[in-house]
């Protein structure tokens, strides 16, 4: 495919498309977007906006220009009728008051609305003849707070519990409006740690990752404070009746009733990894999930049965490389990793399981020094999960690991331990930053978004990983921009044991669909960046819509000041600019909702704008000066203007 990005001929499209009424009948056969520019000062570097239009071509000849507009729903800590939007609380409801203790001693005082909200989800509930709208949003953490001393702020990454909200919302002549909203009690699934990205399922729930696993390892020995603020159990390891570790990184699934109940579900049958989310394939058994972080892997659930999540057998890939040239391509192979029901997962995680039951371990100095003794452990290296003090996927300690696994544990390290236990099989574990995963139905495409590709995935940089399966060629500065990759499905494919594998939705193959690339010599704006400020850079959500033929590409990018969201036009080529964040800020929440009584809508949130920690690279002008000026709320909101487009399969 020819990506490129878009020139004077959709603007001369635009100035020539004549916007005539079109009939419902009318059938649209095209839809392109008009760009919006890059900010160009202090005004557009600090607020989200967008300057783009839709053309959209009608089989009867006919063109109609549609102007995009953002619009906000509501922002972090907003009152909504009781509700305030990404209040942080215990498990009896209550507002928490202040955080845990940092390193130093220091605790951030409260009451915290969480600043950067993720996932959506809005849900159609049929009651009778009436159609109810709700919207959920999950927050994936808190950015900073004053200190309970006045003395200074914390930030407050994985330092308190996540939470859910529900938002009631109105339509009216086009435009949405939130007329209620209320946290999502997580009680039942003793509370929620770091949600990220979500999907709309084809049987219409909510499905969000969590993200960055808890290491296991490391809180069997530890207290997990952030969820212990939540329990109620400060101090107190798993052992002692505080969090269990094993309890968070897992699919959540949420239903929504007519009355908007919410029922909340983990699916513990779809392994424990760092999931950004899980996107359902239209068989509804098939789900691939996109696990974040450096050192990570690609895995894929097979349900027993449609619609339901609560049982099934759980893959990990093996990258086959055929190509290291233009981001790679490879051959898939499927790793059986275990069949598992959730109760048996789950009855694990209630009577307290650790992670020394699972495995045992050794160090490369250990199995140096006695080779016998240790002549049945294997070497791993992968993204171990977050230990609360680190940055997310950062691996900041990552080191080769020798493990050996205990009798009878293979069902235990398949669930629990995903990643480690893929690595021990074989699995290609050497994956950087892959997050947002969307599929195109009528292509039998999945795409995935690879944020930034460096580290392991380079030739020549593997390090101390004791394997090497991708070895891509080409411009660091370029690959450390990212990109989407695309892999084919089909059906009649076996197993690495051989094994047929009931689906006809599994990935075979991976290649580059579109990358970014380093700053090019002589770009006079985005002076700030660091990649093409006219190529994406570092994706992270995305979302297909078969109705516009344009896979949407959100940013969570440090090498743009501004975060864009993206369309990209399948059939053309175009790469069109479509939103610009303010600064600091990252797009999230996408969801594509199709001919809602004759209007469509790009939902889309704006995660923690003008946060200190996405601005502390930046000279004083931005991070102190410009961030001034940042409303440094979350957003919760959506791109509005477009038509109804009938619904196609997806």
């Amino acid at each position: 495919m020819n990506i490129r990005p878009i020139t004077a001929s959709i603007a001369l499209a635009l100035a020539t498309a004549f916007a005539m009424p079109c009939q419902g009948a009318d059938k649209v056969t095209g839809v392109e977007f008009t760009p919006t520019p890059a900010p160009a000062g202090a005004t557009e570097m600090a607020a989200a906006y967008t300057r783009s239009s839709a053309i959209v071509s009608y089989a009867s000849g006919a063109r109609k220009v549609f102007p995009l507009s953002y619009h906000t729903l509501f922002r972090s800590g907003e009152r909504i009728g009781s509700g305030e939007a990404g209040l942080v609380v215990d498990v009896q409801g209550k507002a928490i008051a202040t955080s845990v203790a940092d390193d130093k001693g220091g605790q951030a005082k409260g009451p915290f609305h969480a600043y950067a909200p993720d996932g959506n989800s809005l849900i159609r509930v049929s009651e009778g003849k009436l159609e109810k709208l709700f919207l959920v949003t999950h927050y994936e953490y808190h950015t900073d707070a004053p200190l309970v001393s006045g003395k200074g702020a914390m930030e407050l990454y994985a330092q308190l519990p996540a939470s859910m909200s529900l938002a009631t919302i109105d339509q009216k002549r086009g435009m949405l409006k939130a007329t209620q909203l209320a946290n999502i009690d997580m009680s039942g699934i003793g509370g929620l740690w770091i949600p990220c990205a979500a999907s709309l399922t084809p049987w219409n729930t909510h499905l969000g990752g969590e993200e960055y696993e808890p290491n296991a390892r490391q809180f069997e020995h530890e207290p997990l404070e952030s969820m212990n603020l939540y329990l109620g159990t400060p101090g107190k390891m798993a052992s002692e009746g505080g969090a269990n570790p094993y309890r968070y990184g897992h699919l959540v699934e949420v239903s929504v009733a007519a009355n908007g109940k919410a029922s909340v579900a983990k699916r513990y049958a779809m392994g424990r990894l760092a999931a950004e989310l899980a996107e359902v394939m239209p068989d509804q058994r098939t789900a691939y999930m996109g696990d974040d972080g450096r050192d990570t892997m690609m895995f894929m659930f097979v349900a027993d049965k449609a619609r339901d999540l609560t049982a099934g057998t759980l893959y990990a890939a093996k990258w086959e490389q055929r190509s290291a040239d233009n981001g790679g391509s490879a051959s898939l192979k499927w790793l059986r990793l275990g069949h598992a029901a959730e109760s048996e997962i789950k009855a694990l995680v209630d009577r307290g399981i650790k992670f020394s039951e699972i495995f045992e371990t050794a160090t490369a100095a250990e199995v140096a020094a006695k080779p016998e003794q240790f002549k049945d452990f294997k070497a791993v290296f992968v993204y171990e999960g977050q230990s609360g003090k680190r940055a997310p996927g950062s691996g900041a300690k990552q080191e080769v690991t020798w493990l050996k696994l205990k009798p009878g544990m293979e069902t235990a390290a398949a669930f629990l331990e995903s990643r480690r236990y893929g690595a021990l099989l074989g699995a290609t574990s050497e994956f950087t930053k892959m997050e947002g995963v969307t599929h195109n139905f009528a292509d039998r495409k999945l795409y995935i978004a690879m944020s930034y590709i460096e580290a392991g995935m380079l030739d020549g940089q593997n390090g101390d990983r004791p394997q090497d399966h991708i070895k891509l060629k080409g411009d660091a500065r370029d690959l450390v921009c990212g990109g989407i990759y695309q892999a084919h499905l089909s059906g009649a494919q076996k197993d690495h044991a051989g094994e047929v594998i009931r689906s006809e939705w599994v990935a075979t193959t991976m290649d580059a669909l579109l990358l970014g690339a380093r700053k090019p010599f002589g770009q006079l704006y985005g002076a700030f960046d660091k990649c093409d400020t006219d190529r994406v850079a570092n994706p992270d959500n995305i979302k297909y819509s078969p109705e516009m033929r344009t896979l949407f590409i959100g940013e969570d990018s440090g090498n743009h000041l501004n975060n864009f969201l993206w369309a990209l036009n399948l059939d053309s080529g175009l790469l069109t600019r479509l939103l610009s964040a303010p600064a600091g800020g990252e797009h999230t929440g996408l969801q594509v909702v199709s001919d809602l009584n004759g209007h469509s809508y790009i939902m889309g949130n704006i995660q923690h704008p003008g946060a200190a920690n996405d601005l502390k690279q930046y000279p004083e002008s931005i991070k102190v000066d410009l961030r001034k000026q940042i409303d440094q709320r979350g957003s919760i909101g959506y791109l509005g203007g477009l038509p109804g487009f009938a619904t196609k399969p997806r």
